[in-house]
This record gives C-alpha cells, structure tokens and sequence, in this order.
C-alpha cells in the first residue's frame, strides 16, 4: 500500500509557486484556468543557462530558430514524450513537505496531441502532469504543464523548454523564465528518471522514478504539431464511477481507497497502482461512491479497501478491522463519458 500513499504529493500541486491562478471549485472536473500571462518575443521568458544534468552533451537551444531532432520542422525536443511513456514509481524528496515514499505518475497519451498523467489523494487534492506542443509567441515550442487541485484550489502552470540533449530536458516558466521555475527530466538509461524541480532558486521536488511498465504511444506521437492555444484545456478524458456498498454500518467514520493497476494486485498491495482515489465514508452508511477524472481508458484491474478507523494514510496498510473487495476485479473504462462499476466488500481483516 505505501506506493499509493504516494498521492500525497498531491500537496504539491500548488508547484510552482506564485505564478497560479486559484478557483475556488473543488470539482475535479473543470478545466484549468490559463495562468499564463501573454509574452511577446523569446518563447522562454529567460536566457537558457547550460543544461544542469551532466550529460556532458552540448544542450540544444529551443530558443530562435529552434532544432528539429524529431524531423518535424521547428518544434525541439519530442523525443521527449516517447522516453516519458510508461508507468513511473519512484521517491519523491526535498519537497517544503518532506519526503515521499514512492509517487506513481501512468503517463500515456490523451489525444494525439497531449501526454498526460495523474494521481489523486481525494476529490480536492490531486498532480497533473501534461506535455504538448504550444506557441508562446515565438513559434512551435515543447511545454510541460504542472499543477492539480490543492484543497479544492486550482492550480496550473505552464513552462517552455528551454534546452535539451539527448538525456535532458529542461523547462522554465513561460512568462517569468528559468530564476522563478526551473523544472529538468534527466534520464540514466531507458528507465530511470530524476525530475528535479526548482522554484524561485529553491529545491521544490526531487523524483527519482523507475518505469515499472511500458505504454505504447500512437505512431507518430505527437500527431499533429500544430501548436495548440496557450490556454488550451486538457483534452476531454473519460471518468470511472465506483459504487463501494458493504454490509455493517460504520461505528465512526472512515475513508474507502480505489486502487486501479494494469497488472494483479497480491494481498500485500505491492503492486504498482495506475490510479487511486480516497472518498469518505460516514459513520452508519454502508455505501460510498468515488469518481476517478480524467483517466486514461482501457483495462484495469479493481481492488477496493474500507479502511473503517480511518487511518490508512498513516500505517500505509489496512489493518484488523478493515474490509477489503475481492482483489483484482475486472474493469474497462470506456473511450469517452463515464463508465460505472460496483464494487462490495466481501472480507474483514
């Protein structure tokens, strides 16, 4: 259970920092607001400085004239989103948290255009990850969008790539430049990633991840790079509906987690989740219903947990007392619209 105890980084989502537009809406389901300013020259908002990664390869410029490493004209640093698709766990540190066990981001493809991921601690706390390409006022450039609900505030920011190599890639804010957001992907290999992010000069988030499962992209991906608006909404995504019903009516209040994985889930929850959702429970109900938003379709497999005493996100593990469904339930989440399913706790630990 710990790696979805990862959600937690959710706290997060108000990265990076100041340059966020709030709304007061807890819905998972509204767009994000545009927190970009509009810019006018450079697409970067800042000079690039040299790559911090220690590659030891040259870093390519996106600003000018921008190079194709791609073989689509004028747009840098696609191969990107290949190297980026995949299910990633890993040790999230050096947050104005703390530190985190373990944060899984399932990072696949939302239309031909977007890269996206998710992860959700409850229905106002969740982390966005996006990438795709946008025109800041200086042509075609790669963008990565981070942000999410922060106590049912939202948050959405939106950085340029500035340089790159073959094993880095580095993105600054868009209208404030690499001094207010500094946020670089550097790979050791085909399956280890450091996502090392700094906000105002100051260590925000170190995520040191493993690709634990492969995603196929579309070929080619993206589809289309034509840039999308600077303020463009995520592209529509479908929603799971979990309806969780047991048979005793709670003594006091307690928490129901969703856990979705690709692959079987054992009773130790080792598995690496692909989304997770926390809804509550009432004291005397004997149902509850989760929405897991923008979710990627496809196959999943189905475990659910009535942690009755409420205290799961401190142990990590449902202890005596709490009710777990049968493990590993088959669900297809449809293209579009939501999809619903039910779920019912069989077994008390």
């Amino acid at each position: 259970m710990r790696n979805l105890m990862a959600s937690c980084l959710i706290l997060l989502a108000a990265c990076p920092g100041d340059e966020a537009t709030t709304v007061s809406s807890a819905s998972s389901t509204a767009e994000p607001m545009n927190t970009s300013e509009p810019t006018t020259g450079t697409s970067t908002g800042a000079t690039p400085t040299s790559s911090t990664t220690g590659s030891g390869d040259a870093p390519t410029t996106t600003t000018g004239e921008p190079t194709s490493t791609t073989g689509e004209e004028g747009v840098a640093g696609l191969e990107l989103m290949q190297r980026l698709a995949g299910l990633w766990s890993g040790q999230a540190s050096m947050t104005p948290l703390g530190t985190f066990p373990l944060m899984n981001m399932d990072v696949r493809a939302a239309s031909g255009q977007v890269l996206f991921s998710r992860v959700d601690l409850d229905a106002n706390n969740s982390l966005r990850f996006a990438f795709e390409v946008e025109d800041h006022g200086s042509g075609p450039v790669l963008v990565y969008r981070n942000g999410g609900y922060f106590l049912g505030l939202l948050r959405d920011s939106r950085a340029v790539l500035t340089e790159h190599t073959d094993s880095s890639w580095r993105f600054c804010s868009v209208t404030k430049g690499c001094d207010y957001i500094d946020a670089t992907f550097s790979f050791d290999g085909d399956d280890h990633v450091i996502l090392d992010v700094k906000v105002k000069g100051v260590q925000h988030v170190y995520w040191d991840a493993f690709r634990e499962e492969t995603r196929a992209l579309p070929e080619p991906f993206p589809a289309d790079t034509t840039p999308l608006a600077p303020d463009a909404p995520f592209p529509a995504m479908p929603s799971l509906k979990i309806d969780v019903g047991w048979a005793a009516p709670l003594e006091e209040e307690g928490g129901v987690w969703a856990i979705l994985t690709t692959e079987p889930c054992d009773l130790q929850f080792t598995c690496k989740h692909s989304r997770s959702l926390l809804g509550p429970a009432a004291a005397g109900s004997t149902s509850a219903s989760l929405l897991i938003d923008q979710i990627h379709p496809g196959d999943y497999k189905l475990t659910v947990v009535l942690d009755r005493n409420g205290n799961m996100a401190e142990t990590l593990f449902p202890d005596a007392g709490d009710g777990v469904s049968v493990p590993n339930q088959a669900v297809n989440v449809a293209p579009s619209g939501e999809t619903s399913v039910k779920a019912t706790i069989l077994v008390d630990l």
